[in-house]
This record gives structure tokens, C-alpha cells and sequence, in this order.
């Protein structure tokens, strides 16, 4: 009877974009802002928790209980986790199943926005606005390097702040650097993210459940 209510009730979907941590939590309020205005919004950190599934699941279920009458998108907004032994990956299809076992019938679907092999790659993209906050000197840049963003990650740019005498420390210490990049030139070019930002807009207002077909 809840959910029939929270049908008849909800005009909007709440688009629910669970991060992974700190520098997400820096960077995504940015494209919220820039891309995703006029949506119905909520983000959750998970503060770099190992198992992205449980998290997830969990979350998405504790938001249902807190929102009885809302309807609710959800987008895994984390890294790939490429290379990492210690670290479970996200699985959309294991999400999916254990929404639809528990008869979360409030959830519209269940979508990823993969940083891969994680978030500082995309960074990449704006290689030249890395170099300029960093004030690197044009006979030290070497853009060409950096020409596949997906092959480089957070070591990568930890090592490149190094050869400039600085740290990159990701997490909230990293709201001066992400301000200073040229998010639209990220956008335009990372695909994985402009698709992403695409289907968040595309379904924002849609009330269709992928999840519960005919609920």
C-alpha cells in the first residue's frame, strides 16, 4: 500500500547518486551544479567502504525507509576498481537481484557512472589545467604523455604533483585543484562521465520502472 502511495504521490524521482569518498564528494557537487540543475538530487558517501554492493544495497534501502513516499533512481557513482585485490567491485546485476528480492518496489532502476580505473583519471582530460595549477613551466609539460586519461590514475598524478614539489592529497584537500580544472573540457571528452550525466538527465523525470516492470 506504501509503494502505491509513494506512486501516486511522487511526480519526480529522486535521483540518488551514491559516491565513493572525500574528492567525490568535491567533484560531483560541481557537476550537480553545472549539469544536473533543476533534478531532484541526493547524494550518499560511502567514505571508501570495501564492499561497494553491501553499501549500496544497504543505502538504498535505508533511503526507502527514510523516504516512504518518494521514488528513487539510483547511480553507483565509484571507481572501476581495476587492479585493486583488497577492494569488491560493483556488480550492477548482483544489485539489482538483491533489490529485487527484497521487493524494493520504490526503486526505478539501478545505473553505474564507472571511474575507471578511478576518479583522478578523469582529471586527465584537463591535462593542461593540471600543469597550470601546478605552475608548471611550458618546457616541463609534456601533454602528449597523458593522451589516454584511462591509462593513468591517482599514483599517476601523485607522482606528477611530485615532480613539482607539491602533494596530491586526494579527499577534501582537493577543493582548490578540482575548482581550478576545466570541468566542461572533462565532460566533452570523457565519455564514461558525459554519457553518465546524459542518462542522470534523461531519467530524471521519467516515473518508468526498469526494476518493476508494470508496478
Amino acid at each position: 500500500m506504501a509503494k502505491q502511495e509513494a506512486s501516486n504521490r511522487c511526480k519526480v524521482p529522486v535521483s540518488l547518486l551514491i559516491i565513493e569518498g572525500e574528492t567525490e564528494q568535491i567533484f560531483y557537487p560541481i557537476i550537480v551544479r553545472k549539469y544536473l540543475s533543476g533534478l531532484r538530487i541526493t547524494r550518499y558517501n560511502l567514505k571508501g567502504q570495501s564492499n561497494t554492493n553491501k553499501q549500496v544495497i544497504g543505502r538504498t534501502q535505508l533511503f526507502l525507509r527514510d523516504n516512504p513516499n518518494d521514488l528513487v533512481r539510483v547511480y553507483c557513482c565509484v571507481d572501476a576498481e581495476r587492479g585493486k585485490r583488497s577492494a569488491t567491485p560493483l556488480d550492477l546485476d548482483i544489485v539489482r537481484e538483491h533489490i529485487k528480492a527484497r521487493r524494493l518496489k520504490g526503486v526505478l532502476s539501478v545505473d553505474q557512472l564507472l571511474a575507471d580505473p578511478d576518479i583522478e583519471s578523469w582529471f586527465f582530460y584537463d591535462i593542461e589545467g593540471i600543469y597550470s595549477f601546478l605552475r608548471a613551466k611550458r618546457t616541463q609539460r609534456n601533454p602528449r604523455k597523458y593522451q589516454n586519461p584511462r591509462s593513468f590514475g591517482k599514483k599517476d598524478l601523485q607522482k606528477l604533483f611530485r615532480q613539482f614539489d607539491k602533494e596530491y592529497l586526494p579527499g577534501k584537500r582537493t577543493v582548490n585543484f578540482i575548482s581550478s580544472l576545466n570541468i566542461d573540457k572533462i565532460v566533452s571528452n570523457c565519455k564514461d562521465l558525459h554519457e553518465g550525466i546524459k542518462n542522470i538527465k534523461r531519467q530524471g523525470r521519467d516515473l518508468t520502472n526498469h526494476l518493476f516492470p508494470g508496478n
